[in-house]
Order: structure tokens, then C-alpha cells, then sequence
């Protein structure tokens, strides 16, 4: 698994330096993100249990990485905001279907801040009112509130696949060409007309 966080009103660039912030402290603890909120987990039962014996020694050893992963990605996602729109917390979440990439360039350093930031980018999208009119591709955005891929049938993927990530890429990438793509794919759509491969293929990943 990787992660995600989730700050109103922050930025892509934001929540790239955010994660990248909260990843260099798993990285200087020496776990995984899912290892470090596995044993905040296990330590959090063994608070509400009582704290019985035996105590979760390894997991007590590395339960406030997960919390300290959380803080940094505030603190780097929101540098020079007012103080009283700093959250006290990132929502740090696991995500599924992780991603791995190597930076050997400027482009596909860019290419890997779209996949790091890509459930926050659609976030954004949803909070300025895009894919709110009840088509299928909308309740795809609707499902992937949690970005769990696990819960899309196989037409829904598609959706997704066709519709959903191509925008998110001009979203991201030439976002000056957001609004006139979305009101003309999103037209298209409408009418039924089948998809346009020679747009998709701008933006294949």
C-alpha cells in the first residue's frame, strides 16, 4: 500500500510535498506506511482493552510514526498558509494499488507527482463542482471517495479508465484546457459518441 492525505483547499503541488514530507519519516523510522498504522492499530486495541498483558512490545516501539507522518505532511503541505487554515491533521490514509517510480527526469518526475497526488487531484476536481450531475462516470467519482478500486465492477473501471483519468490528467497537467475538454468529452458522452482513442492516447499513462 502508499498513502494519501486529505487537506482543504491544498493544491496538487501541496499535497505532493505533504506526502513527500510524511514519506521521508517512514523512511527515517525505517517502516512501511502500512506497518506503522498496523501497529497504531494494535496499540490503540490495547489501550481500550486495558492494557493487558503481554504488552504489544514491537508495536509500541513504532506507534507514533504514523501520527508523526501525519504532522509532517501538515506542516510541508501547508507552508505559508494563515494559521487559522492549517488543520491539525492530513487525514494520512493507506491507499491500495500502489505505484512505485523512478525519478531520472523532469518528466517523469512530473509523471510521478500526478500518480502521488491522483486521489487528491480528483478530490479537487469534485470540490469545484465536476461530476455532480448524476451520470455513470459521476457515480464512479462517487465510489472512489476512499480510492478503493476494489469496489468497481469491471463497466465501472472502464468508466473510469475512459473517462475519469484522462480529465484528471489535463486537470493536472494543462489545467488551462480543463474546462473547454470536460464541457466537450462530457457532451460527447451524453450523446453517446464512442470514445476519441487519438485523445486518450495523449494521455496514456
Amino acid at each position: 500500500m502508499t498513502i494519501t492525505i486529505h487537506v482543504a483547499g491544498a493544491q496538487p503541488e501541496d499535497i505532493v510535498r505533504g506526502l513527500l514530507a510524511a514519506q521521508s519519516v517512514f523512511d527515517r523510522a525505517g517502516v512501511t506506511p502500512d506497518l506503522a498504522a498496523t501497529a497504531r492499530f494494535i496499540v490503540e486495541g490495547w489501550d481500550i482493552r486495558g492494557f493487558p498483558n503481554p504488552a504489544p512490545e514491537a508495536e509500541l516501539a513504532i506507534c507514533n510514526v504514523w501520527d508523526e507522518a501525519d504532522q509532517a505532511a501538515v506542516e510541508a503541505c501547508c507552508v505559508g498558509w494563515p494559521a487559522d487554515r492549517i488543520p491539525d491533521t492530513a487525514d494520512l490514509e493507506l491507499v491500495r494499488e500502489p505505484q512505485r517510480f523512478r525519478l531520472t527526469s523532469e518528466e517523469e518526475r512530473s509523471e510521478w507527482q500526478f500518480q502521488t497526488a491522483e486521489a487528491g487531484i480528483l478530490e479537487e476536481m469534485c470540490g469545484e463542482g465536476y461530476f455532480n450531475e448524476g451520470r455513470p462516470e459521476d457515480e464512479v467519482v462517487f465510489l472512489l471517495d476512499y480510492w478503493d478500486f476494489e469496489r468497481l465492477t469491471e463497466e465501472q473501471r472502464r468508466l473510469y479508465d475512459e473517462r475519469i483519468y484522462p480529465l484528471m490528467r489535463i486537470w493536472f497537467f494543462e489545467h488551462e484546457r480543463f474546462e473547454e475538454e470536460y464541457t466537450r468529452l462530457r457532451a460527447e458522452w451524453a450523446r453517446g459518441l464512442p470514445p476519441d482513442n487519438r485523445q486518450l492516447s495523449l494521455f496514456a499513462a
